[in-house]
């Protein structure tokens, strides 16, 4: 039964560096110029904050820490205050129909709040744009192109939606923010005249500080079997078939480990059925955790010799950086985006060949061996230049660069904003 209110809320290179205005100064930087934030929540309707929603969730939590002049929106109303803090602190959407509902949600309705923003309003949109033109300035995270690049991956009806919107959105962006090197070269070669709008904004990992106090206090006295955790949805293009045709031909390397699957259940692929094809019966110690809690998710990653990351195709590869920032290595593939994030850190492999993956194992495994805490450094060092605060800063800034010249091309909102959908 949900509640009956809402509570008050209590390529390789190395790690991102370089000077990024605070956030601090670039809310001054807002104030001067009389901007005013919007912020599309729309994924935090989500059950769980995962993949893109944990992306969105991390961002409004680092506009509400900073302070940010900002208005939080869920289609065409924007959010109370403290509705935003409630849904950060739950970690998932499930009740906000109900609380819609009852009227402890909303605000009040956006393009009143966008007309008042008589000086300047710009809009970010982590994922989806609901709606084109509704703000002077427009920026949309990109985070891959997926379905346009590899379509045999998802869905028909996936493909058909996302890709051909996906293109109008680029289109209408002032600012195209994309989540790796990576990721902005596949657009620059998709869309050729967003080139000049593209910039590249890097996801962040975070952990909350009672994690690791908790952890320690349940585990950290425990002496583990060693194990290997393997993240991501249940779906093809997480690439699971190459672990278990790798498995299948060192038999000794499956047994050396218990092998944990984490993940929520995806589409187009049985889980079972791709074990039985490659290793017979379910292995005894293999573990299909399906989704697990972000706590849950730390302490696995903590106390694990090592994690896989085998995909096909990402536009970052945030459970590399979340591995590496635990000080847990990784083996992953040399694909897309995953050889920039993971940097020499990471142990990197051809993701269709198991022989391969066998072989960054084997370094792995030999390096751990030599100097454990040397290579759980060398993991923390790689993550610790991935932060939520520097991805909206990065946004931030580059978007004010380019909102004076915007604003003298929209000298106000638009009475009719075009529906995106």
């Amino acid at each position: 039964m949900p509640p009956a209110t809402a509570p008050d809320p209590p390529a390789r290179m190395a790690p991102p560096t370089g000077p990024i205005s605070g956030l601090g100064a670039l809310g001054r930087r807002l104030g001067e110029g009389g901007w005013r934030l919007f912020f599309d929540v729309g994924t935090l309707r989500e059950t769980q904050f995962t993949g893109i929603p944990n992306v969105a969730a991390n961002l409004a939590r680092e506009i509400v820490l900073a302070g940010l002049p900002c208005d939080f929106f869920i289609g065409d109303n924007v959010l109370r205050p403290d509705y935003v803090r409630f849904l950060l602190d739950s970690g998932g959407g499930s009740y906000f129909g109900y609380h819609h509902q009852l009227g402890q949600a909303i605000g009040g309705p956006l393009l009143a709040a966008v007309r008042a923003a008589e000086d300047g309003s710009i809009g970010i949109y982590p994922a989806e744009k609901p709606f084109h033109r509704m703000f002077d300035v427009e920026v949309q995270v990109l985070h891959d192109f997926s379905t346009v690049v590899t379509p045999f991956f998802h869905l028909r009806a996936t493909t058909e939606l996302h890709g051909l919107n996906l293109l109008r959105d680029i289109a209408s962006n002032d600012v195209n923010a994309c989540v790796s090197s990576a990721t902005a070269e596949y657009l620059r070669r998709l869309c050729p005249d967003a080139g000049d709008r593209t910039i590249v904004a890097l996801n962040g990992v975070r952990w909350p500080d009672r994690f690791a106090r908790l952890a320690d206090r349940l585990y950290g006295s425990l002496a583990f079997e060693p194990y290997v955790v393997i993240l991501g949805t249940i779906e093809p293009r997480k690439n699971l078939e190459v672990v278990f045709r790798a498995l299948a031909q060192d038999r000794g390397l499956l047994r050396r480990y218990r092998w944990i699957f984490m993940g929520k259940e995806g589409w187009l692929f049985d889980f079972g059925q791709a074990v039985q094809r490659h290793l017979g019966a379910m292995p005894e110690n293999f573990t299909y955790a399906g989704f697990v809690s972000e706590f849950k998710k730390y302490a696995l990653l903590r106390f694990a010799a090592f994690t896989v990351y085998p995909s096909l195709f990402e536009g970052f590869g945030l459970p590399i950086v979340e591995s590496f920032s635990l000080g847990t290595p990784c083996a992953h593939s040399a694909s897309s985006s995953m050889p920039e994030v993971a940097g020499a850190a990471g142990f990197s492999f051809q993701p269709e060949s198991p022989e391969d993956l066998l072989a960054a194992i084997y370094r792995l495994e030999a390096e751990r061996e030599r100097d454990a805490a040397a290579l759980a450094a060398r993991c923390r060092d790689q993550a610790a230049g991935f932060t939520w605060q520097r991805m909206l800063a990065t946004i931030l800034s580059e978007t004010l660069d380019r909102a004076e010249p915007a604003r003298q091309r929209t000298a106000t909102p638009a009475d009719a904003p075009v529906a995106s959908r």
